[in-house]
């Protein structure tokens, strides 16, 4: 696979959204103008201050080839926003990744997706209810999208990868590992049955706090729907129903979260306006309703 050396060099410069990086593309068309600009060109390209930015080329040169290097050695793909194998309803998004990191399957731009979200520290209902949507999601062979976290994102996925359906993880860290490591093997599954890991993050980044909001929007803007299944107040699965709300998605509430303790953000949904679905056949009436 050959890779677009200058693509990743943008990539790596800091500070800059994906619309800056995509216009320093723009201006710089090889590696080699790149390679001899300095801040005060990027601001003046900008028209803005890069406050507390530091930039160094061949800092920026040596990360770029060691992820080039990793890349050439592995299975992993890059994916840049003017290829068309970039996904078309991620590019309609604010602020889409500039790259993307994947590894297995082809990412199928023409099969609906619906992302199923919620806490890591799920009820057994819920873990149950979002195991369901999975399995229902391949029997109505339609993609399914979640972030490969431990609770209502792991057992959608495994409910999935039982009926041999395609999934898209979304990680918060690095392309080439799981986190939590303990969903190492389900990741492996996902591959091995042509679904896919993708990341914005380059191979070696570790899962920080920060990474996994900002993960949150590609979870959202990948699907034409999501399902929160069950949320507390100030839950990571808000966040991705915000970025849906904002991306002009449709959100539902499983039904089992009404009851629940750890579901008052899925009631605050409900109050602002969610539809409640208790299986994946309610999510498809209300598609055909409209």
């Amino acid at each position: 696979m050959r890779l677009d050396m200058q693509q990743l060099f943008i990539s790596r410069m800091p500070g800059l959204s994906s619309s800056e990086k995509g216009l320093i593309s723009g201006h710089f068309p090889s590696l080699n103008d790149l390679l001899n600009i300095n801040i005060f060109d990027i601001e003046y390209i900008l028209n803005r201050k890069l406050i507390g930015v530091m930039f160094n080329s061949n800092a920026l040169l040596y990360e770029s080839e060691r992820i080039a290097n990793f890349i050439t050695y592995s299975d992993i793909e890059v994916i840049t926003f003017n290829s068309r194998n970039y996904p078309s309803l991620l590019k309609e998004i604010f602020n889409p990744p500039f790259l993307l990191y994947k590894k297995g399957g082809m990412l199928n731009n023409e099969i609906p997706a619906v992302a199923v979200v919620g806490t890591r520290n799920a009820s057994e209902i819920a873990l149950r209810a979002a195991y369901n949507l999975g399995i229902e999601i391949s029997d109505y062979n339609l993609n399914m999208v979640s972030g490969l976290a431990s609770g209502i994102d792991q057992a959608a996925h495994e409910g999935i990868v039982n009926r041999k359906g395609h999934t898209i993880a979304v990680l918060g860290n690095g392309i080439d590992f799981v986190y939590p490591k303990s969903n190492t093997v389900l990741g492996q599954k996902i591959v091995d049955l042509g679904g896919v890991l993708l990341s914005e993050y380059p191979p070696g980044t570790p899962p920080v706090k920060y990474n996994f909001p900002a993960r949150n929007r590609i979870i959202s803007g990948l699907s034409h729907a999501v399902v929160v299944v069950e949320a507390p107040e100030k839950s990571g699965a808000l966040i991705t129903a915000e970025f849906a709300l904002d991306q002009g998605r449709d959100v539902y509430i499983h039904g089992s979260s009404l009851s629940s303790s750890k579901g008052a953000g899925c009631r605050r949904l409900l109050f602002e306006g969610a539809d409640i679905i208790n299986s994946l056949g309610d999510f498809m009436s209300f598609k055909e309703a409209v």
